[in-house]
């Protein structure tokens, strides 16, 4: 199929007159019978990159999805761009599964989603022997990994149907897979010979923020007093936790809904749908909430508490902005947040995965300690090209004082080694103070030559320098369960040739930087905006669809910049194909005059 061509289809179904990165070549080699692992990030188009080759193929294309509230959304924007689609699942009653049967028989569905778990059964597997299948897509294909962190034990069974269904191609995706996991999923999905295309994971449109509040809640408190007409997701580490800020949120009369497993099922239910269908703006949640969550307007991400890695942290961080527009995902941190995650991960008895697991946690107390970029560092550990200042992250954002900490360091490094880099973080601050706590009275540190030489330094500043020397490479930290510091060829540098260890004092408050960036940016009539997502809502409520899909923000506000007002002008919209502006296309050109009338 020609360049052309394609180019063509993507407008028609989907509303885009150009591909992004990646996407060209992966439908290409789909369309030739290859198979293919695709790595993009979380609103880098995935979907697109197997919902096009089904509509240009014969036959129906087996999507394997691992969440209900994924398909639906899926399924549900599928059917609106005109792409006939089914599900089968749990949720389905009789009578709808019999429906959904016979459409699949007829051949009136292009793209069919099921579970993992839907390969275990029997019926299903002799159902499919009929059909036209013209490949299989695998959505998350991370959760075939052990090593990936949503492991699901149903992805293993996926390789068992290639022989029913015959040669035909394989395309998995994902958006968080280190090369360690890239390796995993070809292997254990038994791709041939695939094209692994690796797009990168920059999200550009997303700014990076790690703040270290005396008060947690107070900072999410007056953050959301500014935010108060967006929707965002606010992650915590626990079921109490979520149930204490969902709390205090209620009392300051937001709208705000919760989710973690220890409600009942139709609560969860109910309060995912609420935050879908944006009858909540907010949702507080554990990290059960969100994969799958396909709802594209989310202007913010907070992560109350340290997530236990960073593959898990980009994953949740990344339901922020995945309609291309700016975006927050901050994380708030605080010593007590690597207590709670040690705990988490000290539940399994495998000492090998909590080895591994304990390593994880590690590299993300070195994020939000490091005084670099935060988006390099996210961008070095996924192996993909980073850059030294984004200009978009709180690191870069932030004015601040460059305090010169050498000394501190070096006395930091001194201590390590008289401890024959022997004991953790604990024992180091404890001779560094000259405590006389039972520790310090057992390892009889008052005799070493650096007890006591930080004694009028705040507990504070020397645990933080320590965890800056950790992320910068000064220090490495060894050992499992009970951590240890050792020194590394880096630190010689600052012990022996008076290299500079420099620490940053914040003097500016980076989410203001980052909103008067965002003001400054805003080129679209706001009014307009605001009142074409009011119409959108009361659409999304009469069709009984989430509001993102009938249309994303990103196309409203092109809306609210170009103001079209005629069919072949709403055509220039990002995001409208042909069915959108058979459906909607009257209702937003009236809308968009009345209010240019109005306005005049």
């Amino acid at each position: 199929m020609t360049e052309n061509l394609l180019k063509e289809n993507l407008k028609k179904y989907f509303g885009y007159e150009t591909f992004r990165a990646g996407q060209e070549e992966i439908i290409t080699n789909i369309l030739d019978g290859n198979d293919v692992l695709g790595v993009l990030p979380t609103g880098g188009g995935k979907s697109i990159c197997y919902q096009l080759p089904a509509m240009i193929m014969e036959g129906i294309t087996l999507v394997i999805s691992p969440l209900i509230s994924l398909m639906k959304d899926q399924v549900d924007a599928l059917n609106e761009n005109g792409i006939s689609s089914a599900y089968i699942n749990s949720t389905l009653n009789k009578d709808e599964y019999k429906k959904t049967l016979s459409d699949i028989s007829r051949g009136n569905i292009k793209l069919l989603y099921i579970s993992p778990e839907r390969l275990e059964n029997d019926f299903f597997i002799d159902f499919i022997k009929g059909l036209n299948i013209n490949f299989v897509a695998v959505d998350e294909a991370h959760c075939i990994s052990q090593w990936g962190h949503d492991f699901r034990p149903a992805y293993k069974i996926i390789p068992s149907i290639y022989e029913v269904l015959g040669d035909i191609p394989v395309a998995a995706f994902t958006a968080t897979a280190t090369k360690e996991v890239r390796d995993d999923i070809i292997k254990n999905l038994e791709l041939n010979t695939p094209l692994v295309k690796v797009t990168g994971f920059d999200r550009k449109n997303l700014t990076y923020i790690v703040e270290k509040p005396k008060d947690k809640l107070r900072f999410l408190k007056t953050y959301l007093k500014n935010h108060k007409d967006e929707s965002g997701i606010i992650y915590a580490s626990t079921r109490k936790k979520v149930d204490e800020v969902y709390k205090s949120l209620k009392k300051m009369n937001l709208d705000v809904s919760k989710y973690h497993a220890g409600l009942a099922e139709k609560t969860r239910i109910k309060n995912q749908d609420d935050f879908i269908y944006d009858r909540k703006k907010i949702i507080v949640a554990t990290n059960a909430f969100g994969m799958g969550i396909d709802k594209s307007n989310v202007r913010y991400v907070i992560h109350y508490n340290m997530p236990k890695d960073m593959e898990s942290y980009y994953q949740e961080a990344g339901r922020a902005g995945r309609d291309g527009e700016d975006a927050d995902c901050i994380l708030l941190y605080n010593a007590q947040d690597i207590i709670i995650n040690k705990f988490l991960i000290n539940q399994t008895n495998n000492f090998a995965f909590k080895r591994y697991q304990l390593e994880k946690l590690q590299i993300i107390i070195n994020y939000v300690n490091t005084s670099n970029c935060l988006r390099a560092f996210i961008l070095d550990y996924f192996g993909s090209e980073s850059m030294d200042f984004c200009d978009n992250c709180s690191n870069c954002l932030s004015k601040v004082d460059k305090i010169d900490a050498t000394i501190d360091s070096q006395k930091i490094l001194s201590c390590i080694y008289r401890l024959d880099q022997r004991y953790g973080s604990k024992t180091v601050v404890d001779c560094l103070k000259g405590s006389k706590n039972k520790n310090a009275r057992e390892k009889n540190l008052s005799s070493l030559s650096t007890f006591a030489i930080m004694k009028e330094k705040d507990e504070k500043y020397i645990k933080d320098l320590i965890g800056t020397l950790i992320a910068d490479g000064y220090i490495r930290v060894s050992g499992g369960q009970y951590p240890i510091l050792k020194l590394t060829e880096k630190s010689k540098d600052v012990l022996f040739d008076n290299e500079k260890v420099f620490v940053f004092e914040n003097k500016t408050d980076p989410v203001k930087q980052m909103e008067n960036k965002t003001i400054n940016r805003r080129d679209y009539d706001d009014k307009l905006f605001n009142h074409l997502k009011k119409v959108r809502l009361e659409l999304s409520k009469d069709r009984n669809i989430p509001p993102f899909i009938i249309f994303s923000d990103a196309s409203l506000k092109d809306m609210a910049t170009l103001k079209p007002q005629t069919e072949q002008a709403f055509l220039e919209i990002k995001g409208v194909g042909d069915k959108k502006l058979l459906q909607y296309g009257d209702i937003f050109i009236a809308e968009i005059s009345e209010f240019i009338s109005a306005s005049n």
